[in-house]
């Protein structure tokens, strides 16, 4: 049902709609997988179904397809070294420099399945002190609805949750009996998760403005212009002397200008002015 020549068509309008480029090399894996999602959606020839999709007849169908073509390879603490260079430099930094009373508010784009942010939130309750003295925000965003659904249950394979402190392991977490392990309740409920395209620049609007942006391991995907465009998005999203934290693979002074670089040991992050 979907040829090659099929799959190069439907990751153009992916990419324009989303700036993720798909790599022809990811064909033979997601062929089986989009071709179950026609099937499922009623559809016996790619001519009508791309008909629906470029036009956008139905959402459902979009976010399905979105669902099945992204990656989601995370785990809890993962570069652990950026969560310590937040909770000892940024954030006590930003904490001296915001008025009083005024949340820090901090994004994750994207969340994925939720381990980023919800690290976060175990670093702030580990840490203590600055949760006494100030209230934190903590937005996660994706354009996976299913991987934002599994952050809102908030529960986790033995694997992923492998580098999270005993200590916090042990408090924090609940294992099941299928051997998995699963976030106590008021904890799923300290990130706001929604579904949000980081390409969307008026739904990014909406979520207000940040004191710190995570975004770590998602601009590989995105081609020179699809990663200025978000890095400027985030410009204009991020509070003056907020941070920006992206993966270690990736450099903001190859994208933008516009962002002082900070290094604090093995970390790396970008601060506006």
């Amino acid at each position: 049902m979907l040829s090659v020549g099929d799959f190069r068509k439907l990751c153009d309008v992916i990419y324009r709609r989303t700036g993720i480029k798909i790599d022809l090399k990811r064909y033979d894996i997601l062929k089986p997988k989009l071709e179950k999602v026609l099937t499922q959606f009623g559809y016996s020839d790619f001519r009508s179904f791309f008909h629906d999709f470029r036009f956008e007849k139905n959402p459902a169908l979009i976010q399905e397809i979105l669902n099945t073509v992204t990656i989601n390879e995370t785990y809890f603490f993962r570069e652990k070294y950026q969560f310590e260079t937040l909770i000892s430099e940024v954030l006590p930094r930003l904490h001296q420099l915001r008025p009083t009373g005024e949340p820090i508010r901090i994004l994750c784009a994207p969340s994925s399945t939720g381990e980023e942010p919800y690290s976060i939130a175990l670093s702030l309750l580990d840490e203590g002190r600055l949760l006494d003295a100030r209230d934190f925000e903590l937005v996660g965003i994706d354009i996976d609805s299913v991987a934002i659904a599994k952050a809102r249950a908030g529960i986790y394979t033995p694997r992923s949750v492998q580098h999270v402190p005993p200590h916090l392991l042990q408090q924090y977490f609940i294992q099941r009996t299928d051997g998995r392990y699963e976030l106590v309740d008021f904890l799923k409920g300290v990130v706001n998760f929604q579904v949000v395209n980081v390409m969307d620049r008026q739904a990014m609007r909406r979520l207000g403005r940040f004191d710190v942006i995570f975004c770590r391991n998602m601009l590989i995907y995105f081609d020179e212009i699809s990663r200025r465009e978000v890095a400027m998005t985030f410009y204009e999203l991020l509070k003056p002397q907020g941070a920006v934290f992206l993966g270690h693979a990736e450099s903001m002074n190859r994208i933008v200008s516009v962002f002082r670089t900070v290094r604090s040991g093995e970390t790396i992050y970008y601060v506006k002015e």
